[in-house]
């Protein structure tokens, strides 16, 4: 017999005396699961890597002034984020008081039928201060801040505090859009623009609000119906002197009640002062009645 044949033979009586085992079904199974779970990961990262790619193209807003910051970026709402512990109300309505890191949940206003609209924020570090509204401060007295109202009252041909006139507040959100925009001492950065934030529909605007309000006066946008006295009245004029201001406008559709929320800062504010805002103003949801 030649080699190979005896070869052959030798591996086929020893393959005839072991046992072959049984394929093991379940680690089959569980590694199929597996690589269907790590295959559709890598698809759902893809789309959302295009959702995010598509929603700065949609939302995006151009800044001016020192201080560029970039584009704002207002991420729909969505029902799948983890929720953050919520506290009852900012600590204190005090004016300039501190507000420590948290979730808070402040009162907004009313729909239709009279149900309270409230609306979550979430503070994720330090130098916050209440002023009717969350604002935030650096060294050099730069002030950004944010704001969710319903305001009952719009700054009409004199905006400063001391001897304020004022429009009455459409309850449509397509005119009460089109009453900010005509805001005094202001120039149209952004126009009005259909979008989606906050989980619903929006129309977003940018202005540059010259503040000329002197002394103690503040440049006072609206009346809002605040749940206290603090909040009835949303202002712009922080730090020591008057400074040009650049504000966000969204005035966002709740089911047909009218609702705005806000981002402004100094037009000296530094990238990363307006960075801060930015995350509260992304953290925003709304609350109707529960």
């Amino acid at each position: 017999m030649r080699l190979d044949k005896e070869l052959a033979a030798a591996f086929g009586r020893e393959a005839e005396m072991r046992d072959v085992p049984a394929p093991d079904v379940e680690w089959l199974i569980r590694g199929g699961r597996s690589r269907r779970r790590r295959r559709n990961a890598g698809r759902v990262g893809v789309a959302v890597a295009a959702v995010v790619i598509i929603s700065g193209g949609a939302y995006g807003v151009a800044q001016g002034g020192r201080g560029d910051p970039g584009p704002v970026t207002v991420p729909p709402a969505t029902s799948e984020s983890e929720p953050a512990a919520v506290l009852s109300g900012f600590p204190d309505h005090k004016n300039m008081t501190s507000i420590a890191p948290g979730t808070y949940r402040a009162f907004v206003g009313s729909d239709s039928v009279g149900d309270t609209i409230k609306a979550d924020l979430t503070v994720a570090d330090e130098n916050w201060r209440w002023s009717g509204q969350p604002l935030v401060h650096e060294p050099i007295d730069t002030w950004a801040g944010v704001g969710v109202y319903q305001p009952d009252a719009i700054a009409g041909a004199a905006p400063c505090s001391g001897d304020w006139q004022s429009l009455p507040a459409s309850s449509s959100p397509e005119s009460l859009a089109r009453q900010l925009v005509r805001l005094p001492w202001s120039t149209v950065v952004e126009p009005l623009t259909p979008t989606e934030a906050f989980g619903h529909d929006a129309i977003h605007a940018r202005l540059r609000i010259d503040d000329q309000c002197q002394g103690y006066e503040y440049y006072k946008i609206a009346r809002t119906r605040g749940a206290e006295p603090l909040a009835r009245s949303r202002g712009v004029s922080y730090g020591s002197s008057s400074q040009e201001v650049l504000i966000d406008f969204w005035v966002v559709d709740l089911d047909g009640t009218a609702v705005v929320v806000d981002q402004w800062h100094q037009v000296d504010a530094s990238i990363e002062l307006v960075d801060r805002a930015t995350e509260v103003l992304d953290s925003i949801k709304f609350v109707m009645s529960e």
